[in-house]
């Protein structure tokens, strides 16, 4: 089954282990994301893993220290980050952490096949690290058409191609599954979903979100999304049910953007949980 996992960051509300942790266990919510001053700083990582216990919930997601499949990331930037992320990783797996993942840029100022290299030296460097701490990796493809052109190359914008990357840079990294991503890669395409299905193994997070109404799926704005089962544009519920059957293990997110993002962090810490809480009861 999949681990409803709250990510104060990504909703836009204060990150406080004491009110999000009794939050969290009244509302059912089983897990929240660590934040990166936990993982640079013991004491106050001890004392948040403390709480958690207390009430029962766990970490979720560990932020990675850098945009590692960024074209403007040079080699000595790259370098640097993979020590952060080292130290990250120990910090991480101290606490139980599990689970992290970065976006592969569908576009860039590489050719496709120098590109695809690229990108599988990168990762494999970036997973050699988190294997060693008991950290399963998911590379998310990125799939509004707007990012295609971005840069002067098109490259992977499906589940296919970063599990292409994943695959030749070892295996051991598997892929987010974000339903507007999905939606606007391939309109939603049913093949693509049930061969996630069968293989949600290779599954370490799924993003919930929903499609803006009136606009179709290749001309979706990466940055303005719906809450999930808002407007109906993508069945978010059908997607989280079939994956929610399967034992792999992966985290399940809420990932709006904007405009959601501003309406959570209007809320008072109570009610963004509770309406959080809400939509993970509708997905089922």
């Amino acid at each position: 089954m999949l681990t409803k996992t709250l990510d104060a960051s990504m909703l836009n509300i204060p990150h406080d282990p004491r009110v999000l942790a009794p939050l969290c266990r009244r509302h059912g919510i089983a897990a929240v994301s660590a934040t990166r001053a936990l993982l640079e700083d013991p004491r106050a990582a001890q004392e948040a893993a403390a709480i958690f216990r207390e009430n029962g919930v766990a970490f979720g997601l560990m932020p990675m220290p850098a945009d590692f499949y960024s074209w403007e990331l040079d080699g000595g930037a790259f370098d640097a980050a993979l020590k952060t992320l080292a130290l990250h990783a120990a910090a991480a797996e101290k606490l139980g952490i599990r689970h992290a993942y970065n976006h592969v840029w569908s576009s860039g100022p590489r050719a496709y096949d120098e590109n695809f290299d690229w990108h599988v030296r990168r990762v494999r460097a970036v997973t050699n690290i988190l294997e060693a701490h008991g950290i399963r990796y998911g590379l998310e493809f990125l799939g509004p058409h707007e990012l295609l052109s971005m840069q002067a190359h098109p490259f992977v914008h499906t589940l296919d191609g970063v599990l292409a990357i994943a695959d030749a840079a070892g295996g051991y990294a598997g892929v987010v599954f974000d339903t507007f991503h999905w939606y606007c890669s391939t309109n939603g395409d049913r093949d693509t979903l049930l061969y996630m299905e069968q293989h949600a193994d290779r599954l370490v997070l799924l993003h919930v979100n929903d499609g803006v109404p009136g606009v179709p799926f290749d001309r979706q704005r990466d940055l303005e999304r719906r809450l999930p089962m808002e407007t109906g544009v993508i069945d978010s519920r059908a997607v989280f049910r079939r994956l929610n059957t399967k034992d792999c293990g992966a985290l399940c997110m809420i990932e709006p953007f904007e405009p959601g993002r501003t309406h959570f962090h209007a809320l008072t810490p109570e009610a963004a949980v509770r309406e959080a809480a809400a939509l993970f009861a509708r997905l089922g």
